[in-house]
This record gives structure tokens, C-alpha cells and sequence, in this order.
């Protein structure tokens, strides 16, 4: 899939597209700190910010279901003798 990041102005979540190039963007937050964002991250929605705004409810409870995956899968791994 081909996206062009190098336009100007385009918002992904609180970032805004200052300037960029084919794999690094450089984005305007809403807090006005200017970062460098791999263009992958935008498209994903993986970084939605620099960083100032807290993640959302749903990012913490997915990452309390796949650490508890994680822990069962040690623990039956261990329990079979691996």
C-alpha cells in the first residue's frame, strides 16, 4: 500500500505533516514539539503523538491481555519441562 506522507498538513491523530521524505516524516504535534515519526508508525497508527498525550483505554487493556498470554504460555511451557 502506497501513501503519500509528503504532503503537508495531513493529521494522523495528534500529529500534523510538517515535512517529509519517503520513510521519515517530520510531524507537528498539538503541543508544538516538532518529531521525526517513520512514515510505517503514521500509517499503522502505531504514534498517534509525541508522546504528551496518554495512550488510550483500549491500548491498556490489550496490553494486559497479551501479558497474561504471555505468562500462561511460560507457564505451560515450563510445566512441560522446556
Amino acid at each position: 500500500m502506497s501513501v503519500d506522507l509528503t504532503n503537508t498538513g495531513r493529521r494522523f491523530g495528534h500529529l500534523v505533516v510538517a515535512h517529509g521524505r519517503r520513510h521519515d516524516i517530520a510531524c507537528r504535534c498539538i503541543c508544538g514539539r516538532l518529531v521525526h515519526i517513520a512514515a510505517e508508525a503514521l500509517i499503522n497508527g502505531t504514534v498517534t503523538s509525541c508522546g504528551c498525550q496518554p495512550a488510550p483505554q483500549a491500548f491498556w487493556i490489550q496490553y494486559r491481555e497479551l501479558r497474561a498470554q504471555s505468562r500462561r504460555e511460560i507457564q505451560f511451557a515450563i510445566a512441560r519441562g522446556r
